[in-house]
């Protein structure tokens, strides 16, 4: 029979594992509603956030429940319980629900995190292997508890239902409710329709743009279409910053580092990607990367080969900007594609050169 406090923290245990598999249903069903081409998910900006924020909250909840369960597990060890080592339901908590769950919840969460390409590619099997190794220690958590731990009791449970079958059920109906909102959102009837539209305007336009480069490239080469056809590109895309959300008055009146910052912020609240980061190698040199661009759609249908010496259009957008305030040209990479963005590295020159 378990002291007071120790009844408390079982039952809170259940409470978090509980709320957790309620965002592993709701990720699931999202995964499940894309499942067909999980690329779609691209062109939702919306969808991805909340997506991924609904890993977030699993992950962590799984790993604070984890580092409970390893303090519990060493006191098991300690006490030489001899249920440790023989089937029962401390024995597939522990080996199962505990190690083997931590095993498969870790795989997908580190590739979700560590390599994001592989989440389009691979999502499918991924996404069953996250959800697997959480039933797994959720159902073992909840046998263990009800029909091991519970009836060991001095009270009844407060914050948790009483039996294994409303504690089973409740999470798949806030999971599905969740998923519900989420698709709501993110299917608003006005404005996620012309949002929507924007972002199909871009992306059509975003495979053009590379078959422009690829013919400049050919009919040219390489060395001209760096020389003049991007930096003659980048000085017009400096006239349509302001139809596209940005506020050039307002970047031409800070320094140069601000108003990258501020165009990294721009592009996130119009909502055309995720995040853009801009990180400064040197005084003259700098990175740009674009996170879950809305426009990434266009290179789930691109081999490598079509990709190679193009150049993404954000790297353009934050070379118009540095153009208009200091007035130098600047020397663009070929920029590194994956499946959510591009990473583009620029140097600004010395002084500009025309032809």
């Amino acid at each position: 029979m378990p002291p007071f406090w120790m009844e408390v923290w079982i039952e809170l245990m259940i409470l978090q594992t509980f709320i957790g598999y309620s965002f592993v249903i709701a990720n699931a069903c999202i995964g499940l509603a894309n499942i067909k081409d999980l690329n779609l998910m691209k062109g939702n900006l919306r969808l991805v956030k909340a997506h991924k924020w609904f890993g977030r909250i699993e992950g962590i909840i799984f790993f604070a429940i984890v580092g409970q369960c390893l303090y519990m597990f060493a006191q098991h060890v300690l006490e030489g319980d001899p249920n440790l080592y023989r089937p029962s339901g401390i024995w597939s908590h522990a080996w199962f629900g505990g190690f083997l769950a931590l095993v498969l919840v870790s795989t997908k969460l580190i590739i979700a995190k560590f390599r994001k390409d592989e989440i389009y590619n691979y999502g499918h099997i991924l996404g069953p292997i996250g959800v697997i190794g959480w039933s797994i220690s959720h159902w073992t958590s909840l046998y263990n508890f009800y029909f091991v731990v519970y009836p060991g009791f001095t009270r009844s449970v407060i914050v948790v239902p009483p039996n294994i079958i409303w504690t089973g059920i409740i999470p798949f109906i806030i999971g599905f409710v969740l998923f519900l909102i989420v698709m709501n959102q993110t299917r608003e009837p006005t404005k996620e329709k012309d949002r929507f539209s924007i972002n199909q305007i871009a992306f059509i336009l975003h495979g053009i743009t590379f078959g422009y480069e690829r013919s400049a490239k050919e009919l040219l080469g390489k060395p001209a279409l760096y020389k003049y056809v991007v930096p003659e590109t980048y000085e017009f895309i400096e006239r349509m910053m302001s139809m596209s959300g940005f506020d050039m008055k307002k970047l031409e009146r800070m320094s140069l580092n601000d108003a990258m910052k501020e165009f990294s912020k721009m592009a996130e609240k119009i909502e055309m990607a995720e995040k853009i980061k801009i990180k400064w190698k040197s005084e003259d040199t700098f990175t740009i990367e674009s996170i879950n661009c809305s426009t990434a759609r266009v290179r789930s249908v691109m081999n490598e080969q079509e990709l190679e010496d193009a150049v993404c259009p954000w790297a353009l957008f934050s070379a118009s900007i540095v153009n208009k305030l200091t007035g130098k040209e600047l020397a663009i990479k070929p920029s590194k594609f994956n499946e959510i963005g591009a990473i583009t590295e620029l140097k600004i020159l010395e002084q500009k050169e025309k032809s």
